[in-house]
């Protein structure tokens, strides 16, 4: 039987879920600081699954008193990195997520820190390699890291773990080069590795979950910009528009690569060779460091594709730029879904006088 589920990592998201009706029962709270606030909104709440990331936060929740079961699970640092960008590889060893594998005792520790509370039921255990990840490899090794992992922890421990979370990296096409790996072949992998492990070191494993999200709902955004002035310098042109890294802070944090067009000019042959560059006050506020555009003018609509994935999700108010609106498209139909925020937005919250 397969079940969609949601993560979350804060109050914030848990609020929301909330209030969007979301079956809380299908909700996966993970989060490597969450506060004993937070802990206690997801117990309210009646959170389906909490992923664990500490000692410490371990011993917060088992603190709490409620009824209601939760599932728990711990989450692991496998000692697995994926090729992708330092700041999006999760699994290094000095990683701010998770327990190091190697630290066996700390884990049972934790294990019976979550059974202390009756109401807390440990499941098993969760890993996270890295996003995009593009070599099937990466996966394998991540399964069978933890197959054997999980393997040393029953024989120590005694008792069964029925679940495991492998996390996701599934990725999506941002830029021509970009290759994913089909989904039936990525998911085939996954289940037929984790049947190998399964009888190999026999795990009696249940549960099988996996965080798809970015491969589902990256390629399905795309951000339209207008284009403003444009300016050459002695090595490159830039073209710039209305928005920046306050829209899009993924190519100024890790340097993730885009592509677009000008939807005015899409039968236009592409002559020029463009810098795209935002309005923010930064240097660093660049969208696409080289892409290949008809010559661009004031007044042209330029689409950024594959923003569906922390675009809007981590859009700022930098130098108090409006945060665009959210529309969705579909079969010729349009439906406005957040507004843009305005001027007034800005300065809702602000109170008191100026001393």
């Amino acid at each position: 039987m397969t079940l969609l589920y949601m993560d979350v990592v804060s109050g914030g998201e848990l609020y929301v879920a909330a209030q969007a009706g979301f079956d809380m029962r299908h909700i996966v709270f993970h989060g490597n600081n969450k506060s004993v606030q937070e802990l206690e909104m997801a117990v309210r709440y009646g959170a389906g699954t909490i992923v664990i990331d500490n000692e410490a936060e371990a011993r917060e929740l088992a603190a709490l008193s409620f009824e209601q079961k939760i599932n728990v699970l711990l989450r692991i640092n496998p000692g697995v990195e994926a090729h992708t960008h330092q700041f999006i590889v999760t699994a290094h060893v000095d990683s701010k997520f998770g327990i190091l594998k190697s630290d066996t005792e700390t884990i049972r520790s934790i294990i019976d820190t979550i059974e202390s509370n009756e109401a807390l039921s440990f499941q098993g255990f969760h890993a996270h390699i890295g996003s995009q990840i593009f070599d099937k490899n990466a996966f394998r090794a991540e399964i069978e890291t933890m197959g054997s992992f999980i393997k040393e922890m029953i024989d120590k421990t005694g008792r069964s773990f029925p679940a495991l979370d492998l996390g996701g990296g599934f990725a999506a096409v941002y830029t021509k080069e970009d290759a994913p790996i089909p989904i039936d072949e990525v998911c085939a992998l996954l289940i037929d590795q984790c049947s190998l492990i399964n009888e190999k070191y026999d795990l009696h494993l249940k549960r099988l979950m996996i965080e798809p999200g970015r491969s589902i709902v990256a390629e399905a955004g795309s951000t339209l910009y207008t284009v403003g002035f444009t300016k050459i310098t002695p090595h490159k042109k830039y073209v710039f528009v209305d928005g920046g890294m306050s829209d899009n802070i993924r190519p100024a944090l890790y340097q993730a690569a885009y592509d677009a067009d000008l939807t005015n000019r899409m039968n236009d042959k592409k002559t020029e060779t463009v810098c795209i560059a935002g309005k923010c006050c930064e240097s660093g506020d660049v969208l696409i460091e080289k892409t290949d555009l008809p010559c661009a003018v004031t007044g042209d609509q330029l689409i950024v594709y594959t923003t569906g994935a922390y675009g809007y999700s981590m859009a700022s108010r930098y130098n108090m730029l409006c945060v665009p609106a959210v529309v969705f498209v579909k079969n010729g139909r349009s439906s406005l879904v957040v507004r843009r925020q305005s001027f007034e937005d800005l300065i809702e919250r602000d109170e008191g006088d100026i001393l």
